[in-house]
């Protein structure tokens, strides 16, 4: 590829990585609209940048086109909540699986970074250490296509932490922390069954929490097919 062409890809990449991190944490809201002409002027860019990030995240669930009207940052549907919580609990228990068989201990160590939460105060820290902590986990399972798809799926739990939080006004972390501690001695441990019971009861309790926050949202479709 020429220096020329690097260069574009590299916009390309930083244009998507930038769009994409606002929608994860919601500086672009469920339901915002999004037109190719502001993102141009925003990112003095042309618009064949803007488009490819757009129709990447299009393809990821995020972003939605709108005939003859551009683009919206997709609202959260209920039901692909639920369907994201299957999937994580089927990606982080292979994670964990292969982690516990197959990581040296001093990578099991490194779990004692996430023992206690963040030093600072406030929910973009609390969103930061948490998806550190199950990245972590994906990134030392041994098997890169499993950690790559792990890592995506984790990082779109941002926007339903920072809706579902947001809305409330509440974030109680300590329940959180525990059970992050909780899988650490189970994989330190080299306790598979454990491990894998304890990360399954921390996803679903946060099933829980997140769900009966969305339901009541203006944010939320609870049926995007308008049955």
């Amino acid at each position: 590829m020429s220096v020329a062409g690097k260069s574009q890809e590299l916009v390309r990449t930083n244009i998507y990585q930038r769009l994409r991190s606002e929608v994860l944490s919601c500086v672009l809201r469920p339901g915002q609209q999004l037109q190719e002409r502001d993102l141009v002027a925003r990112f003095q860019v042309s618009k064949s940048p803007i488009r490819d990030a757009l129709l990447r995240l299009e393809a990821q669930g995020l972003v939605e086109v709108l005939p003859r009207k551009g683009y919206r940052v997709r609202r959260i549907d209920i039901k692909d909540v639920r369907d994201m919580y299957g999937l994580r609990q089927i990606l982080e228990r292979e994670c964990i699986t292969l982690m516990i068989e197959t990581a040296p201990d001093e990578v099991l160590e490194g779990l004692e970074a996430f023992r206690a939460g963040p030093l600072e105060a406030g929910l973009t820290a609390w969103i930061e250490y948490n998806r550190a902590f199950h990245a972590y986990i994906a990134a030392n399972c041994g098997n890169g296509r499993l950690a790559r798809i792990a890592r995506d799926v984790i990082e779109q739990f941002d926007r339903l932490t920072y809706v579902s939080v947001t809305s409330t006004g509440e974030m109680s972390l300590e329940a959180y922390v525990r059970e992050h501690g909780e899988i650490i001695d189970a994989i330190r441990a080299r306790d598979r069954r454990r491990a894998v019971s304890r990360a399954r009861e921390h996803i679903e309790s946060s099933r829980r929490r997140v769900l009966d926050r969305l339901e009541s949202l203006s944010v939320v479709d609870s049926d995007p097919e308008g049955r």
